[in-house]
């Protein structure tokens, strides 16, 4: 802005002394600075308004560690030349790139130029790419006009997945070398038969009425349930956490790559798995700070898990007791609920407490490097919880759900 002023105060003043001393040499330089003021202003007005840029992303999600190449292409399409025209790209902190992020040169009338470069996904996130800033203006930098591009693209980048090595608690694996629970396998609302009773069967699998019948004890055949579901719930809710904002996002990044590595786990073994995930994400709005992935197999599950996973932070969300009574009718009967928590409160106890009475397994991983309470140990132990603590990513190899 100072220069543009200083060259219209500079003609002004050659016409004052044109005008004083009628001098037709100061006219004609003041007239002539006008001149180039005003023509490089609607040069730069109008080659602007011709400028459309194009950005293209090699993919919109990305596996921890990956890349994505983005190319940028801006075109003129006026009949009026850019004189000069610098292109920049916004860029997100945390992605590391390579390549060129703008360029700056002329562009002709109806010619366009471009631009790549790569980012890298060193750190999980919802990330921004954009806007394109356009700058423009005259050869003399007299005029000169700025605005954006093409529109912000979003790119998620995958948490790391810790392969899962050990058993670190008890496996559902209907395939593993130790046996699932026969309930976790029938579904005791679908009789489909009798058999003969067995001295492992309870009393509340008897069949009363085919006993009666033939004079000896028989027993309920149950429908064999397809698979075995796991519903991974991931409490991000910031009040849980520690105060030291520090400590609280290396806890949290903690619990996403456990709860990353235990879906692939469990798809692996090509069993069913959801997620339920509390506090702040970005790509939506839910009044009650959770999002969801509905029980799924494969590898299109996997991917929508991981984009949620990649997407979600600390934030406001319902109390994980609430959430956990909320979405226990939601729940497949037999499912295995895994709760990765820093903490529990009597409240969350008390819930899990109900979803164990209402037929559920459950199991705790506690993430963070704050110790858990002892009572809290000694009543997921009364209550048969299978619990673990998760320090580092080390712990993670250990578990499996």
């Amino acid at each position: 802005m100072v220069l543009p002023l200083l060259w219209v105060l500079l003609a002004a003043l050659a016409l004052v002394l044109s005008w004083t001393t009628h001098s037709a040499g100061f006219a004609w330089v003041g007239y002539l600075m006008l001149a180039t003021w005003l023509f490089g202003l609607s040069a730069a007005r109008l080659a602007q308004r011709g400028l459309v840029v194009t950005r293209r992303l090699s993919a919109d999600r990305v596996p921890f560690g990956g890349e994505v190449d983005v190319e940028v292409t801006v075109a003129n399409r006026s009949r009026f030349p850019a004189l000069w025209l610098a292109a920049s790209e916004a860029l997100p902190a945390g992605l590391p790139m390579t390549g060129v992020r703008g360029q700056v040169g002329p562009v002709a009338g109806r010619r366009q130029f471009l631009f790549r470069y790569t980012l890298h996904g060193a750190r999980r996130g919802y990330y921004q790419i954009g806007p394109t800033v356009l700058r423009t203006g005259d050869l003399f930098g007299l005029s000169q006009r700025e605005r954006s591009g093409a529109a912000p693209d979003r790119l998620i980048v995958f948490p790391q997945i810790v392969p899962i090595l050990q058993t670190g608690m008890p496996s559902r694996r209907p395939t593993s070398d130790v046996r699932a629970r026969r309930r976790a396998l029938e579904d005791p609302t679908h009789v489909i038969g009798v058999r003969p009773y067995q001295h492992r069967d309870g009393i509340r699998r008897v069949h009363w009425r085919a006993t009666a019948h033939t004079g000896r004890l028989q027993s309920k055949l149950f429908e064999i349930s397809a698979q075995v579901e796991t519903a991974l719930v991931l409490n991000l809710r910031r009040r849980d956490y520690p105060d030291s904002p520090t400590e609280a996002e290396e806890a949290a990044e903690l619990a996403i790559v456990a709860a990353a590595s235990a879906a692939r786990h469990i798809l692996d073994h090509r069993q069913r798995v959801g997620l339920l995930a509390l506090g702040g994400d970005p790509g939506l709005d839910n009044p009650d700070g959770a999002s969801r992935v509905r029980p799924g197999r494969g590898r299109e599950q996997l991917t929508a898990i991981l984009a949620v996973l990649g997407r979600v932070e600390l934030g406001a969300s319902d109390d994980l007791a609430e959430a956990l009574n909320r979405e226990k009718d939601a729940l497949a009967w037999g499912s295995l609920v895994a709760i990765i928590t820093p903490s529990l409160t009597d409240r969350s106890l008390a819930a899990i407490l109900s979803l164990r009475k209402a037929g559920f397994e459950t199991g705790v991983v506690l993430v963070g490097r704050k110790p858990p309470r002892a009572a809290d140990a000694e009543q997921l132990a009364a209550l048969g919880v299978a619990a673990a603590r998760v320090v580092s990513e080390a712990d993670i190899r250990g578990l499996v759900l």
